[in-house]
């Protein structure tokens, strides 16, 4: 289970952060993908921070 706190490692090819690991910040219910997960590395329009499905991701701790 992925909460609050945890360290995932991406596996959504498409993602600019593909196999990166950053913190889940906020999880949410009944929606797309609701697990938001803030990076150290920012993209190329300046953000660090995007959301995913469960399936997307690895608990790393």
């Amino acid at each position: 289970m992925i909460k609050k706190g945890s360290v995932v490692k991406i596996l959504r090819k498409e993602s600019y952060w593909y196999q990166d690991a950053g913190t889940v910040v906020k999880v949410d219910k009944d929606i797309k993908y609701p697990i938001l997960v803030r990076f150290t590395k920012e993209a190329y329009s300046g953000i660090n921070s995007n959301n995913f499905s469960e399936n997307e991701l690895v608990l790393i701790s």
